[in-house]
């Protein structure tokens, strides 16, 4: 491929940007605090992407996206655009606030060299598809920020540009127009528009982008598949989160162990620190393969294994754990009351005493290969199980396992975001005459 066709594929060629600002402390002149914003920031957008911009507040997503919007200049780098641009970084920031929304409508339009012959036209689209009525005539200081988003945005997708750059825009307005905005950005990229928008919200990232850019403390973190670069963001504040808390266990043990480097989890304790209460502890808890060796493989089963030290008899135990994805979605619900055999496990245990092994058999090729969190819980009854039955003691959100995707192994859905669970289902296929 030729140089020329290469760039014709193009839509923004951003080449190490930095954005350095300098802060004054005080009212010294020696007081000056150099603080960079972005650092040697370089990506390539073709045309037809949508970029979704993820990261933590402060991070430069939005000082990224004014250098793209030539609202700033950055203190080196450049970027390249292959096309037109219209932008939406702030409610309101296009318009002037004692002008009327079609005053301003029209000094748009002119401002963008809109065609003369469909300025009549293309107003009257702008109008309808805004549905702000009969505010259209009233000046845009006194609309809500919904109000200016139906405005900005039918501004924005009935000017004829090629890139389109938003800013946390789309979590402003109800939610009938969000879907109405999010049809017509559909169609913008089936046009082979390019759009770049940030967000907090992990849906829209899923939903509308092609590619995410993580951009963490003003550099890249990772950029790629919108699933797995939201996984490792999501998995990342999580294990910032779960490491500033304890384990609770029993209230108020914790312990530092939390899972192997192989993405299995191997807890024991001595019976003298076992954590629990005077009717039971907790022995051993691991997660790993059916066949005991190494890594998980989403093409073989998984177990969970729990030993725990009953210490007296006429006591219902109760065993069971929810598993969540990163995303803090729940998965997965396991309690060994609903099992295969229907067996009532619970009053089996009631007059045991002593060391009793539980285990649970999650079937292979049921959980896609990913992060998961698993939070085990442990009941206790001394009548008949109800609504308001004893919660003997839990683990936190920090116990983890790693379920990994076999060599070769393809998604045929094409996304590991739709569904932590894709078990093999009885499909058949019948002709009807």
């Amino acid at each position: 491929m030729s140089e020329t066709q290469a760039n014709a594929e193009i839509a923004i060629d951003v080449k190490n940007i930095s954005k350095e600002y300098v802060l004054d402390k005080t009212q010294s002149k020696n007081s000056e605090e150099h603080f960079f914003a972005l650092t040697d920031i370089s990506f390539t957008i073709h045309r037809g992407d949508v970029l979704g911009i993820i990261g933590s507040n402060g991070s430069g997503k939005s000082t990224l996206l004014k250098i793209l919007s030539q609202i700033t200049k950055p203190s080196s780098g450049e970027a390249r655009f292959y096309g037109s641009v219209t932008s939406i970084l702030e409610i309101g920031t296009n318009f002037h606030p004692d002008l009327t929304g079609r005053e301003n409508v029209m000094a748009q339009l002119k401002l963008a060299n809109c065609n003369l012959n469909e300025f009549d036209n293309l107003h009257n689209q702008i109008l309808d598809f805004s549905e702000i009525g009969e505010f259209y005539d009233q000046p845009v200081k006194f609309y809500s920020s919904g109000m200016f988003l139906r405005l900005a945005f039918s501004l924005a997708f009935h000017i004829s540009a090629d890139i389109l750059i938003l800013d946390e825009v789309l979590s402003v307005g109800d939610e009938g127009f969000r879907l109405k905005c999010f049809e017509l950005l559909r169609l913008f990229t089936q046009q082979g528009k390019t759009i770049l928008f940030v967000s907090h919200n992990r849906l829209e990232i899923l939903e509308l982008s092609n590619k995410c850019l993580w951009i963490d403390k003003g550099q890249i973190k990772r950029i790629g598949t919108p699933s797995v670069v939201l996984s490792d963001y999501f998995a990342m504040h999580r294990d910032n989160y779960d490491g500033q808390k304890p384990i609770i266990l029993s209230d108020e043990l914790s312990i530092d162990t939390q899972s192997n480097a192989d993405g299995t989890v191997d807890l024991r304790w001595h019976k003298e620190t076992a954590p629990g209460n005077e009717n039971i502890s907790i022995r051993q808890l691991s997660v790993g393969s059916f066949n005991g060796f190494g890594k998980l493989f989403h093409s073989t089963p998984i177990k969970i294994r729990f030993v725990i030290d009953k210490n007296k008899p006429g006591i219902l135990i109760g065993a069971f754990f929810f598993v969540q994805d990163v995303f803090y979605q729940p998965v997965l619900v396991g309690h060994f009351l609903n099992n295969l055999k229907q067996n009532d496990l619970s009053h089996q245990l009631k007059n045991v005493v002593g060391l009793i092994e539980i285990t649970c058999v999650i079937p292979a090729n049921f959980l896609m290969p990913g992060k998961y969190y698993l939070l085990p819980r442990f009941g206790m009854e001394e009548k008949e199980w109800n609504i308001t039955s004893e919660e003997a003691f839990r683990f936190s959100e920090k116990l983890h396992f790693t379920v990994e995707a076999e060599s070769g192994y393809k998604d045929l859905i094409g996304d590991i975001s739709k569904g932590s669970v894709r078990p093999p289902l009885d499909w058949e296929i019948t002709k009807l005459n």
